[in-house]
């Protein structure tokens, strides 16, 4: 196993994260941007579909908004380690806060076709993508080590409330006019700019100038450093089916619910209802991570998590749905903080950003082109089956996980 430099210094962080201003300021400033994210997550495709009356280029324009994220994920990661990460961050949302302004204006006076609403949505995730290395690798910086888990914990709960909030609040926005939930991300991220120009401290990488080589070529660092470690080398192997079975299921949920005349305002709903299951496991995290090791937790929420979404697929297109795919991400906030606080501790500061997107990187490749599956088998069969073709991608992970007992240890 590869060992990392010595760390530097520890910050001079408060004794704990309710009284550490600064934590406080990038936590707000994270729900905020993931809030407007998850916003767009359900109004994107329904306002595609209201345009298009097709599935297929609804999944084709979460796809691509996807891949997006995918094309500039590696070098938004070598720029979290160039560039000061509170600056990126400003920057980030400044873009998106224009970018969402614009759009809620053409739809409001119906002046928008699908392929402004596919350039926007590209803008809103590549902006995404760029934001979240900075924040991460601001977060050592802001808190002292024996924080770092539990501060991640926090902060995947936030993720997991931004989730559980944004949809519904985005289906009973645009339940008010089409143009009211992309005003809102673009209030959102306004704010988040704010929460970011507070904080306060050095947040420009450590590394020498001098150093530096092509941005690509500093970008690959990241997947270099993953694979020389046998446990990141590990995970890298096994979430790319696991985060495109859970991305497919829930991109299912709305299309299919949606072709069968459910509401914007019930499918937001049964979206949040999903997403209570991350909030329980984000409560939850500490004790799970006390009785399960990884390895434990990773096969539990594969075997669980088919299962359910087979239960899922009998249920559609009753959003009832929402029930059996809720049940298996309780386990999703103990195992991503334990991923990310030893990838954190095992990675040297200066490349912070870069190991976090490489890790980011492989684990969503797949996830990419869930959008796309998921329209293409609903036009082609029915949600029924595109939800079982996702059960299937999390049955092929079960075997993966028992051959790597690399996930088993963390040390």
């Amino acid at each position: 196993m590869t060992t990392a430099p010595d760390p530097a210094p520890a910050p001079a962080a408060p004794s704990t994260l309710r009284t550490n201003r600064n934590f406080r300021l990038l936590w707000i400033g994270q729900v905020l941007s993931d809030l407007g994210t998850q916003i767009g997550t359900l109004a994107y495709p329904l306002l595609v579909l209201a345009l298009t009356h097709s599935a297929l280029i609804a999944g084709a324009v979460g796809t691509a908004a996807s891949t997006a994220a995918f094309a500039v994920r590696l070098p938004a990661g070598a720029l979290a380690d160039r560039l000061d990460r509170r600056r990126t961050m400003i920057v980030c949302d400044g873009v998106r806060t224009v970018a969402l302004a614009i759009l809620a204006v053409l739809v409001a006076t119906h002046a928008v076709a699908w392929p402004v609403v596919l350039a926007v949505a590209v803008i809103d995730r590549a902006g995404d993508t760029l934001f979240g290395p900075a924040s991460m690798a601001a977060l050592p910086l802001i808190v002292v080590d024996e924080q770092l888990e539990s501060a991640w914990a926090v902060s995947e709960g936030r993720q997991y409330a931004a989730n559980l909030i944004g949809p519904p609040l985005g289906g009973f926005l645009y339940g008010l006019g089409r143009a009211v939930p992309f005003a809102a991300d673009a209030i959102s991220y306004g704010i988040s700019v704010l929460t970011s120009r507070g904080l306060t401290g050095a947040f420009q990488s450590s590394a020498e100038p001098s150093l530096r080589r092509g941005l690509w070529m500093e970008a690959f660092d990241g997947l270099k450093f993953l694979w020389r470690d046998s446990f990141l080398r590990a995970v890298l192997i096994q979430a790319p089916l696991i985060n495109f079975a859970v991305t497919g299921a829930i991109f299912t949920v709305i299309l299919g619910l949606r072709r069968n005349g459910v509401s914007a305002v019930v499918i937001g709903g049964a979206e949040a209802v999903i997403m209570v299951g991350g909030m329980i496991g984000a409560l939850l995290a500490p004790q799970i991570r006390r009785r399960l090791s990884v390895q434990q937790s990773i096969l539990l929420l594969t075997v669980s998590g088919a299962l359910l979404m087979l239960v899922a697929a009998a249920v559609l297109p009753s959003p009832a749905v929402a029930v059996p795919l809720a049940l298996p991400l309780i386990l999703s906030p103990a195992t991503n903080a334990a991923f990310f606080a030893i990838m954190l501790r095992r990675t040297p500061p200066a490349l912070h950003g870069r190991v976090n997107n490489g890790l980011i990187q492989v684990a969503v490749a797949l996830a990419a082109l869930a959008p796309l599956a998921s329209g293409v088998v609903i036009e082609e069969a029915s949600a029924r089956w595109a939800m079982v073709l996702f059960a299937a991608a999390l049955v092929a992970v079960i075997p993966i996980a028992l051959l790597l007992p690399a996930t088993a240890e963390e040390n």
